[in-house]
Parts: C-alpha cells; structure tokens; sequence
C-alpha cells in the first residue's frame, strides 16, 4: 500500500488523533470565557424542575435495576446457523442437511465463545468421550455465556456408563443457566439444530 492511502487504518488513526487534538485546542481556548457568561446569565426566580418529554423521558430507578440485559442480534443472515471454527471436522457437520450454516472465527474486536449460534441462541457441543479425557474443558467454555440467557449445552452420549458423568454435567449447566440436551448419536445432535433453525 502507499503511504497516500486515505483508506488505511494509519490514515484513518492519524486523522482521528488529529480531531481530537483540535478539539482540545478549541475547549481550552474557550474555558475561561464560558464560567463568566454563566454568572451573568442566572435567572433568579426560577424553580428547579424537570422537564419530561418524549425525549427526556424520567424514570424511576427502581425500573432500571430490573430491566434485562438486551441481548445481542445474532448476525446470520435469515435462518443460517454460525458454526465456530473450533467444530472444523466435527462429525455433527456433516449431517447438517438441508439447512445453511457458515463458519465464523474470533476476531480481534470480537471474540467467539459458542460452537454453534442458532437464530440467536448459543449452544455449546460436548461429546461425553472428549469430557472424559478432558473434565475441566466444559467449565471453561461455560464460564463466558453463564451471565446471559438462553444458552443450550448439546451433547452426545457415546459412552456406556454415563450416569455419573450426565449427573455432573446436569447440575454444572444448571447452575450456569445451561439447559442441557442429550443426542445419542451426532446426527441426533444435527437434528436438533436443524430443528431449532426452523
């Protein structure tokens, strides 16, 4: 690229340090005068009220502790399910049919912490044979979507003597706000994305 570029990120940065330095310029020029216009301009009988309109609207604090997070729109396109590169190689891939889906990648903006984002909603995939090689793993990927809602854990039953493990997993995604789905095979696993894409 040339150094003239006006579209680079260099050029960009340089021209909003830029703004901003005049705008500093400008506020400290203009400090002095403006606490001597204030003085001069004080009412003496006025009431201190508030103005509320449609677009100052006032209110009350009580509303605002119980309001819910928004939740974030998720950013397919339609009904097209984002798949993490981590599940690059998954075999729940392919029996992903009839439906579209499209890997996505952490970003340096942006960091990705589902494996798959169904019309908004995270699911977080775990094969119980992986868990068992490697337990600390769940609690791990869990940990970043426990504060918002309407995540789903899917996972794929293919080990005998699971009882143990699935007590385990049903009270660790409990209490992560986790609702936990159970697939006995991956193409189970597809089914139920499928089914929640529709």
């Amino acid at each position: 690229m040339s150094s003239n570029n006006t579209t680079s990120f260099e050029s960009i940065l340089a021209k909003a340090n830029k703004r901003e330095q005049l705008v500093q310029d400008d506020n400290a020029q203009s400090m002095p005068s403006k606490p001597a216009e204030v003085n001069q301009k004080q009412p003496t009988n006025r009431k201190d009220h508030k103005v509320v309109n449609a677009f100052n609207q006032q209110r009350p604090q009580e509303n605002k502790a119980q309001e819910l997070p928004q939740k974030r729109p998720y950013e397919g396109a339609g009904r097209t399910i984002l798949v993490s590169t981590t599940q690059t190689g998954n075999p729940l891939l392919r029996s992903l049919t009839n439906t579209n889906w499209r890997y996505v990648k952490t970003s340096a903006t942006t960091k990705i912490h589902y494996d798959y984002q169904v019309r908004g909603r995270n699911v977080i995939f775990l094969s119980l044979k992986y868990h068992k090689l490697r337990p600390e793993y769940i609690d791990k990927k869990l940990q970043p979507l426990a504060s918002s809602g309407g995540n789903i854990l899917l996972c794929v039953v293919d080990i005998e003597d699971s009882e143990n493990i699935l007590k385990e997993l049903t009270q660790m995604s409990m209490f992560s706000g986790f609702t936990l789905l159970l697939a006995f095979s991956f193409e189970q696993a597809a089914k139920y994305l499928m089914f929640m894409n529709k």
